[in-house]
């Protein structure tokens, strides 16, 4: 079972892709956490970040195992090389993948309060909707649109558990400006999430939001969801504040979507996939670095 494990890490989850994907993730959100809490003078990174970029890390790969299983008949139509339907690995291995990583999630984050808490919270939540839809068939496949509203809430969950693991680690109490942050990087993921899933000639069987809101009208959400997001960055970063002039690099990866979509209305069938998928951790990369240039090491 470990060697089953191992090839489905490299074949399912990727880990070149998904690594950076998660420290992005982790260390450039709280980053933002720490730009715009006014009782953070200096920002570190220390070991509390640490257990949660490990435990993101951990998380996703179990999302993705998950999401694996639920996908099953669909992938036999549609995805035939992927890990399950190919037999590289085998629906208990990944159950047990499942159980494995969630106690040792469980162990990491012990003793860490409010963190654990939220941790707890997501992954009850998303047992809850694998098991709805393994189950009683719900929400059915093709409700795309219900689809990912009850799917969206996972990130913001994590999000949030960020943000217990960066108060933790600042001692200091939760602000307005935190959750807006985490609705920010929301509405980022749900920029990618439309348009990886924009087509203009989806393939049969293939799930897209084309369906309900037509190819242009996916499109533009997409994009849409992507300039809300970094309006929303640069509101509480506020560049136009005397020293905080770096607040304006948070604009820069918006120009990806803004490729993507003008790349998609000029005649592509697709969103192209790299500048697409580079969205999210470009966004929290300038999170990153705002973040080290104001309240870091240099600022």
């Amino acid at each position: 079972m470990i060697r089953r494990w191992g090839r489905y890490v490299g074949a399912a989850y990727r880990p070149a892709v998904q690594i950076p994907y998660t420290v992005s993730w982790a260390v450039g959100l709280t980053a933002l956490f720490a730009t715009v809490t006014a009782g953070v003078a200096r920002w570190r990174p220390g070991v509390d970040l640490l257990v949660t970029t490990v435990t993101l890390m951990v998380t996703m790969l179990l999302i993705r195992a998950l999401d694996d299983l639920r996908d099953l008949e669909y992938d036999r139509a549609l995805n035939p090389g992927r890990p399950l339907p190919s037999g590289l690995v085998r629906p208990g291995d990944l159950y047990t993948l499942v159980a494995v990583g969630g106690v040792l999630l469980l162990a990491l984050n012990a003793g860490r309060g409010v963190a654990l808490v939220a941790l707890v919270v997501q992954m009850v939540y998303t047992a809850a909707v694998i098991v709805a839809e393994l189950v009683g068939g719900w929400p059915a496949p093709d409700r795309i649109g219900l689809q990912a509203a009850v799917n969206l809430p996972i990130l913001s969950m994590l999000s949030l558990y960020v943000y217990a693991g960066f108060l933790r680690a600042e001692h200091v109490r939760p602000s307005a400006a935190g959750f807006v942050a985490v609705a920010a990087v929301t509405l980022g993921a749900l920029a990618v999430e439309f348009g990886r899933k924009t087509s203009r000639r989806p393939r049969p069987g293939e799930r897209t939001y084309a369906t309900i809101l037509g190819a242009a009208g996916t499109s533009a959400a997409g994009l849409a969801a992507a300039v809300l997001a970094t309006t929303a960055v640069v509101v509480m970063v506020a560049p136009w504040r005397p020293g905080a002039a770096w607040g304006w690099l948070v604009l820069a990866p918006l120009a990806l979507p803004v490729i993507s979509a003008g790349r998609f209305a000029a005649g592509d069938n697709r969103w192209p996939a790299l500048p697409t998928i580079a969205y999210v951790p470009a966004m929290y990369g300038s999170f990153l670095v705002v973040g080290w240039l104001t309240k870091g090491a240099l600022g």
